[in-house]
This record gives structure tokens, C-alpha cells and sequence, in this order.
């Protein structure tokens, strides 16, 4: 039988196996995580796997996206990723959207529960909102270095991810801080480990779980409600597309990125991985021109400017 070892397992069982079958996860995003999260979900079992993606694999993905080949090169990473799924499990459902998550396109979020696995934290708050409003529960995953972190959101609890989250002026990406290809395999571990306990109707973790896989250390730190949190007392900014940031400057060929910067360290990341050039009140780096409250970025397409301002900015 295909799944003997682990309904063999106490946890999980005959009556509980069959709810994976029947249960219904998008997984958003299908880099290291996604790719490694869809894996494990398809192999236990889960019965329909929706996988949203905008980007197009490259070489150096390779070092830690595992489900990928030399092959896949070039190819968007959902139609590759659900390719090669149905070759391990022709009994589940994968669906795919070569899409970028906006709040035009939420919908395609309903399910039993959803799996974060971006690298950006504009979709993170546009995924909360929608599952907060629709009391659907969502697991949250963050990996960089050597290190991550995982919260598990679900209806019942009185906090959601703004509670915890303010929105970033910048966060570390694996492009200008780097990964093990370790690190995203321990944390998508605890992340499908939380996901089978949330669809099987099991009590999740509460706390919000960090790690540092280097120095083998794992902490866990105690989450509140915030009375003034906009998503909890019903304000739903992202969902209602209010706080969209992309504008295409017309003629041009640039998109801006509203928002502000953290410039000097942003400056500083870059600089490790290339060529800056600092004109004071602004610097550019490849397609990107970064100001203190503003990005530019050069390109052909809405959708390449988002991978590029996501690869490089990470908000």
C-alpha cells in the first residue's frame, strides 16, 4: 500500500490519510520552498495541489530547488514543478498558474489551506488578508542563510501575520545574503509537518518557530493579538488593492516600486554581488535605479519587473 508508513504512524492513521485525499492546498511560490513543500505533499498523499508561480527557473536555482533538473532550465518553475509531480503521484490533482498573486487574482487561493513560500512580503500580507477574511488557514515560512522561520495562521486563533509583521522597508534575499541548500529542506520539514496536522483537524504549533540550522538552535516566540491591527479589526488594504506599489512611468520603459527603501544597507548588499554606481542622491545596480522612497526598474514587462524587484529587494 502506498501510504502504509504513514498511517502506521499514530498521528496520522487510516481515518486520517483519507482526509489528506480529500483535502485541497495551494502552495504560493515554487522556488526552494514551494518546490520542496508540493514534493512532500504529493508523496503523502494530499489530493489536489494548486501551485502559483510567476518565475522562470535559472541555473543557480538548482542548488537548492530539488525537484528541478538541468532540463527545466528556461521553463516556468509551476509547469515544471507539476510536471514532474504527476510523474511521482498520478492520484493527485496539480494544477498550476504561471501568475503573479495580486488582489485581482485571490481567488485562486481557496482551499483547505494554504502554504507560503514566497520571498516577498507584499504577497504574505495579500495571502493573510484573504484567508483572514475567508477563515482559511495559512502557514507562513521565511528562509535565508542558514536560517528560518514558520508560523502557523488559522481562523481560530486571535492573531493573524500583521499582528506579528509591520510592513518592511527591506528584507534580505537569497540573491544578495545567500542560502545553504539545507536550510529550506528543515524548514519546508516543520512546514508540511504543520500543514498534515492542520488538515487532519490536529492542534498546529502556536508559536512563531525560528531556527539557525549553522548553529543548531531553535527558539520559539510567543505571539499576541494587536488591538490595532487593521486586518483583525476588518481593514483589508491589500486585498482591496490600496496598497498596490507598482506603476509603469509611461514611454519609458520603467516600472516604480512606491515605498521606502532601507538604502544604505540595500546599497551595501548589492555591492557584494556586483557593480553599484552611487550618484548620492540615488544608485543604480544592473536594471534597478534606488531611491530612499522609490525603486525604478527597467524592463519589457509588469511581470519581470515584479521577479526582479522580489530577487532584489525582497518586498
Amino acid at each position: 500500500m502506498r501510504y502504509s508508513r504513514q498511517i502506521i504512524y499514530e498521528k496520522i492513521g487510516k481515518e486520517k490519510q483519507k482526509l489528506l485525499e480529500s483535502s485541497k492546498v495551494v502552495v504560493v511560490g515554487c522556488g526552494a520552498l514551494g518546490s520542496i513543500a508540493s514534493e512532500l505533499l504529493v508523496r503523502a498523499g494530499v489530493g489536489h495541489i494548486i501551485i502559483i508561480d510567476r518565475d522562470i527557473l535559472e541555473e543557480h536555482n538548482l542548488q537548492r530547488q530539488t525537484l528541478f533538473t538541468e532540463g527545466d532550465i528556461g521553463h516556468a518553475k509551476a509547469y515544471a514543478a507539476a510536471q514532474h509531480l504527476k510523474k511521482i503521484n498520478s492520484h493527485v490533482i496539480i494544477d498550476y498558474h504561471i501568475d503573479d498573486l495580486s488582489h485581482k487574482n485571490t481567488d485562486l487561493l481557496k482551499s483547505n489551506l494554504v502554504l507560503d513560500c514566497t520571498d516577498n512580503m507584499h504577497t504574505r500580507f495579500l495571502i493573510n488578508e484573504y484567508c483572514r477574511k475567508n477563515k482559511i488557514p495559512w502557514i507562513y515560512t521565511a528562509v535565508i542563510e542558514s536560517r528560518g522561520m514558520m508560523m502557523s495562521i488559522t481562523p481560530k486563533r486571535k492573531h493573524c501575520f500583521r499582528c506579528v509583521f509591520d510592513e518592511p522597508s527591506h528584507v534580505e534575499t537569497c540573491e544578495t545574503a545567500g542560502i545553504l541548500n539545507t536550510t529550506p529542506h528543515a524548514l519546508v520539514a516543520m512546514q508540511v509537518t504543520e500543514a498534515f496536522k492542520i488538515l487532519t483537524k490536529q492542534l498546529s504549533e502556536k508559536d512563531l518557530v525560528n531556527f539557525d540550522l549553522w548553529n543548531l538552535k531553535l527558539s520559539k516566540v510567543k505571539v499576541k493579538s494587536n488591538p490595532q491591527c487593521p486586518v483583525c479589526n476588518g481593514v483589508y488594504e491589500y486585498l482591496d488593492g490600496k496598497k498596490e506599489s507598482l506603476v509603469r512611468l509611461c514611454g519609458s520603459g520603467n516600472y516604480q516600486f512606491k515605498g521606502k527603501v532601507a538604502y544604505y544597507s540595500l546599497k551595501n548588499n548589492l555591492s557584494k554581488i556586483g557593480k553599484v554606481k552611487d550618484l548620492g542622491y540615488c544608485f543604480h545596480f544592473k536594471e534597478l535605479t534606488v531611491f530612499k522612497d522609490r525603486v525604478l526598474i527597467k524592463s519589457d514587462s509588469e511581470a519581470k519587473a515584479r521577479s526582479l524587484y522580489s530577487k532584489y529587494i525582497g518586498n
